[in-house]
């Protein structure tokens, strides 16, 4: 299993936000706004206009179109207060994923914010998730906002973090942060992992011989495997706290976060084909029902 080295505390510098002027990414605003102001970051925020080679003579002309574009822009972000962050506006042409990602190393992105309706099964195969896939591709990590979220506070304080890991790789690089952000915050942090059904049957080495593991067996062994994440020297507010749950993943993680979650951290890996068509990973389903925003980290990021 993947070791995790005792962090520093997350600093966010420049946050991008993603913005179609839905109402999905209008309730991200606050989200976006309140952690630019906790931090001191600059918000870029940008919207990004569909790239059309072929232009048919009565269209609107590219320029027009930008200026538009940069008007809706302004308006939908006066509601915020800005008097306290730095802050820019974009309108850029292109796929949203690749402009995101070359918006990301162009000006160090620390962090992007993307709201997302929650599309799943056909509709998703027909309208896409660009959320998902700017989540599972990008180099920095990615804070989504699904359709159960609550309206978020302007200060981007957290007081409870839920970390839901498999163990694996890419759920390990994400650890760092829940940790900073519960120290920074001084927040409750809760480690989570979903466990097989109990009393089913597990595969000895020697072939033909099998084990049953009792329930009890199954959540102190892996209880003892969550705190073991936990780094050699890390100092919290709080005791961290440890959950075993038995039955579906994205139910497991999304039924305790109905209570006072503020924020649920996961790796996610790069999407398959039907993952990114059809919405079948845990990640992006968690996305869909949580009534918190999720904090994801990539298998492109590995800052830590």
């Amino acid at each position: 299993m993947p070791t995790v080295t005792a962090p520093t505390l997350v600093r966010f510098q420049n946050i991008l936000f993603a913005t179609d002027f839905s109402l999905s990414s209008q309730a991200a605003v606050p989200f976006a706004y309140g952690l630019a102001h906790r931090y001191g970051a600059e918000l870029h925020t940008v919207n990004v206009l569909f790239h059309q080679p072929f232009v048919e003579a009565a269209a609107p002309a590219p320029e027009q179109i930008q200026n538009a574009a940069k008007q809706r822009l302004a308006a939908f972000m006066a509601p915020t207060a800005f008097q306290k962050i730095k802050h820019e506006e974009l309108i850029e042409v292109g796929e949203v994923p690749e402009v995101i990602s070359r918006l990301v190393r162009k000006n160090h992105m620390d962090l992007i914010v993307i709201g997302t309706g929650g599309r799943t099964g056909v509709g998703k195969l027909l309208l896409g998730s660009v959320a998902e896939e700017v989540f599972r591709t990008a180099e920095c990590p990615v804070l989504t906002v699904g359709p159960h979220v609550a309206r978020g506070n302007l200060d981007g304080t957290l007081h409870h973090i839920l970390y839901a890991t498999d163990f694996g790789t890419e759920s390990v690089h994400a650890l760092p942060y829940a940790i900073s952000l519960a120290e920074e915050h001084r927040a409750r942090l809760t480690l989570m992992h979903t466990a097989p059904e109990p009393g089913i049957a597990l595969p000895e080495p020697e072939p033909g011989s099998q084990v049953l593991i009792s329930p009890g067996e199954l959540i102190a062994s892996t209880e003892k495997a969550l705190r073991e994440l936990i780094p050699a020297g890390t100092q919290l507010w709080h005791e961290p706290e440890y959950s075993v749950l038995f039955g579906d993943p994205v139910e497991t993680i999304v039924r305790p976060a109905q209570k006072d979650v503020d924020l649920i951290v996961l790796g996610v890996k790069r999407p398959g084909a039907l993952t990114k068509h059809l919405g079948a990973g845990v990640a992006y389903r968690v996305v869909c029902e949580a009534p918190c925003p999720v904090l994801s980290v990539g298998a492109m990021y590995h800052a830590w």
